[in-house]
């Protein structure tokens, strides 16, 4: 019996190995690639500052003005750069803080960019819009006066703080940065005469 199964085994042993030595090559190896390509990931950065354009210190205060009378007018000028990686578009816009309606509705505002004028109307209803690309500057002059004359006017105030918005969307659109700087001003009127 134990002879019959080393003659069985043998056998076997035999037609697997003519199988094989007539088979060639065969070969049932799997192959699974997986290829990464190089992954990128940026960080970066929306950010302007405003500065004096006199010599480039921060800024927070734009007008202080004592005393305005109807054709008093002042200038103040501000340097928006950008510090950040990010081209963006920037939006100029003013707020009422504190202070008389009738003054700050009464009271004219310009906006100069490369000695074009940009803006020229009422305080409250300021808005410019502009791009800047990343490393730039841009110099935008405004003048803030009065040109009504009522006597109604006399001693009032206006406290207002321009903002300067900035926002940048992705290309997707599925993300924005932004970024905001904020100049306060305060105006009160002065005493005048009306009639001669």
């Amino acid at each position: 019996m134990w002879y019959q199964k080393i003659k069985t085994a043998a056998r076997l042993t035999l037609i697997v190995s003519v199988v094989l030595l007539f088979a060639q090559a065969t070969d049932a190896d799997l192959l699974d690639r997986e290829q990464i390509g190089p992954n990128i990931v940026r960080a970066s950065t929306l950010d302007f500052v405003n500065l004096d354009t006199a010599n480039e210190t921060g800024k927070s205060l734009l007008f202080s003005i004592q005393g305005l009378v109807p054709t008093g007018f002042q200038v103040e000028s501000v340097r928006i750069r950008n510090e950040g990686e990010l081209d963006f578009q920037y939006s100029v816009s003013v707020f009422k803080t504190a202070g008389d309606d009738a003054l700050c509705s009464a009271l004219k505002f310009h906006v100069l960019s490369n000695w074009t004028t940009k803006y020229d109307s009422g305080l409250l209803s300021l808005s410019y819009v502009a791009n800047l690309d990343k490393d730039e500057s841009q110099d935008l002059v405004f003048s803030l006066g009065l040109e009504d004359t009522s006597e109604s006017l006399i001693g009032l105030n206006c406290a207002f703080n321009l903002v300067v918005n900035s926002v940048q969307e992705t290309a997707n659109g599925t993300m924005r940065f932004y970024d905001q700087e904020v100049l306060q001003s305060q105006v009160t009127a002065g005493v005048w005469t009306v009639g001669g």
